[in-house]
């Protein structure tokens, strides 16, 4: 089963139809489909949103609008409020990655909400009231306050890491092994000192130089190949370089 389908984002008292559909997005990008109003402002703009959403239309289309933050959340068994404000009863605020895997441990078997406030001063103590939790996303102390599509973005971002969901393309050619590796040195050393590019004094400082490069990250047997085949290159290239004009 997938977590993020049990998880809800709710939108309090949003303004701008350009939030609202960048919103949709961020939560199709990132697996969340579940979308909640929470009285709206009358001046909302839907057709920015349509337009701001961007392929996530469906998403947009599909929201639930309700009165109020008790019926957005009310069959949720842990319901995350965003903060940026401190205080005594807010120092508990974790950041979204701080919380990630406990949403999604309760999104296994439970609703869960993470619920935002509207784009100017962000959610009252009132709303905050059935929050399990409080989350805040870390900022610049010369300017904390996000956008809320943009900590829309963050939460879901972290929500879907640590889902799990995505995973690093693996590198398709093995790593080269150091017999492979050393053929290579071989022909590099040879290959620097046709093209004069040092001496026999300094070049087994040079080696180490280029060991320490290769040895920096992952070094498949294509990438071995290729860097031997610049290296019978250059040589060949030395060679006819050499070469007198009546050889030739």
């Amino acid at each position: 089963m997938d977590p993020l389908k049990h998880i809800r984002i709710v939108l309090v008292r949003p303004l701008y139809g350009g939030n609202l559909g960048a919103v949709c997005r961020a939560m199709k990008n990132m697996g969340l489909r579940e979308l909640v109003l929470v009285n709206p402002s009358p001046d909302m703009d839907f057709s920015e949103a349509q337009k701001y959403a961007l392929h996530a239309e469906d998403v947009l289309a599909e929201r639930r609008q309700l009165d109020s933050v008790a019926e957005a959340v009310g069959d949720c068994a842990v319901v995350a409020a965003t903060t940026g404000l401190k205080g005594l009863y807010r120092s508990h605020a974790r950041t979204p990655r701080e919380l990630a895997g406990r949403l999604l441990e309760a999104a296994r078997d439970h609703r869960v909400a993470l619920v935002f406030g509207p784009e100017h001063h962000g959610l009252s103590n009132e709303e905050m009231q059935f929050a399990t939790h409080l989350l805040t996303i870390p900022s610049a102390p010369a300017y904390s306050s996000l956008n809320l599509a943009q900590a829309v973005m963050i939460c879901c971002y972290e929500l879907y890491t640590a889902s799990a969901q995505w995973q690093p393309p693996k590198e398709f050619h093995p790593e080269a092994p150091v017999v492979m590796r050393e053929r290579m040195f071989e022909l590099w050393r040879q290959m620097l000192l046709d093209i004069k590019f040092c001496d026999n004094i300094k070049i087994d400082h040079m080696m180490m130089g280029f060991r320490r490069i290769f040895g920096r990250g992952y070094l498949s047997e294509a990438d071995v190949n290729i860097l031997m085949g610049l290296a019978r290159q250059a040589m060949w290239s030395a060679a006819r370089a050499r070469e007198t004009p009546s050889d030739r």
